[in-house]
């Protein structure tokens, strides 16, 4: 073979092959690729956010409801404590020491170790009473029964605690019902 024809032929091998090589890239083009994977880092930052988030909440609703249900208890029980705090005011201003007999006086300190216990547990649970006698009316904690007339210098102030008054970790239980004087016009 002649060079001559060695190199036709070699053009013409290269020819076909620069054609065969056109013809597959439009093919590989074609090809679908394959999907990109997930980015699976992303998603387990956001999984791990809302699971975060999840768990907040849950805590939160949970403090609310054990709130709730304290307050709640709490509630219940204010009325029978009102009652022994009254009864233990009118003991402390008689001094009826002398006139009791063994039994009363069983009795009566009984219902002061009661109240006591009462007390300790009220004051663990962040409840106390308000203070509102001979103080100026507010109306964020108290409601108004009845206005009596007063002087001027009793004026706006409270001057009878028809119910008592009870606060829970700062935020009002049960507002105190009271009477306020009210400036005579005369």
């Amino acid at each position: 073979m002649s060079k001559k024809n060695h190199n036709h032929i070699e053009e013409e091998v290269s020819a076909a092959q620069q054609q065969a090589v056109q013809e597959e890239a439009p093919a590989k083009q074609e090809v679908p690729q394959p999907a990109e994977r997930p980015d699976y880092y992303e998603q387990f930052v956001r999984l791990s956010a809302d699971f975060d988030n999840y768990r907040k909440r849950t805590e939160r609703e949970k403090a609310s409801f054990l709130a709730y249900g304290k307050k709640q208890f709490a509630e219940k029980l204010l009325p029978a404590y009102e009652v022994m705090l009254r009864e233990r005011e009118k003991m402390d201003k008689t001094p009826a020491e002398q006139e009791l007999t063994g039994e009363a006086k069983s009795l009566r300190d009984g219902m002061r170790l009661i109240l006591s216990e009462l007390e300790k547990a009220f004051t663990a649970e962040g409840i106390t009473r308000m203070d509102v006698l001979d103080k100026p009316y507010d109306p964020n904690t108290q409601e108004v029964v009845a206005m009596i007339p007063s002087s001027s210098e009793q004026a706006g102030l409270v001057l009878q605690e028809v119910q008592m008054g009870f606060m829970m970790d700062d935020k009002v239980l049960r507002p105190a019902r009271v009477i306020v004087g009210q400036e005579s016009q005369d």
